[in-house]
């Protein structure tokens, strides 16, 4: 089996939505699921959201419907569009520390990528909790737990010092690779 895969992402991210659908095709000995706040990746090194620069906003339209169907992924571009998604990655990382994250992890990108949901809605993460079998108060209690806060800072925080400057960054070791086309590469890595 390979070595241990580490993934940065963030649910506004719709290339990380792309990217997680795949990792299961990966011969990892461990996928470390790291959420990460990408706005504040982006800020602290300059890079802009794709879709604010307007020809990179018509390519990506494109480009990623033609991934969707390269990875027979269902995908509707949410109008929505940028959501602050601070909440759902504290979310995600409650879950971790509960047992919990498969089950809302893969809801969250849907919820953002397929059902054109407001992952800012505090609301739309009390639903999607509850869904996930957590406990009532994990909107907005566990999330408002200050090691939890601290954790996104940190996983964040690593992102930025380790290289990363978007979503989704992967590394391998001290290897990083960014975006979701760059499996061949990951693969290679991984042995």
């Amino acid at each position: 089996m390979g070595k241990q895969l580490e993934f940065f992402y963030d649910y506004v991210s719709v290339y990380s939505y792309l990217a997680d659908s795949q990792l299961g095709t990966l011969d990892a000995s461990e996928i470390v699921y790291r959420p990460m706040l990408l706005g504040a990746v982006m800020q602290a090194t300059g890079n802009r959201p794709p879709a604010t620069v307007e020809a990179k906003g018509r390519y990506l339209r494109a480009d990623v419907a033609a991934w969707a169907r390269r990875y027979a992924l269902p995908l509707t571009m949410n109008p929505l569009f940028p959501q602050n998604t601070l909440n759902a990655l504290r979310l995600a990382l409650l879950a971790q520390r509960q047992g919990k994250f498969p089950a809302i992890h893969r809801r969250l990108f849907d919820a953002m990528w397929v059902e054109q949901r407001n992952l800012g809605d505090e609301s739309e993460l009390k639903a999607l909790a509850a869904e996930a079998g957590m406990a009532p108060g994990a909107i907005p209690d566990g999330i408002a737990e200050q090691s939890i806060k601290d954790q996104l800072k940190a996983n964040t925080d690593e992102a930025i010092a380790r290289g990363a400057f978007g979503a989704p960054t992967f590394f391998v070791g001290d290897k990083m690779f960014w975006g979701n086309d760059r499996f061949d590469f990951i693969r290679e890595e991984l042995r």
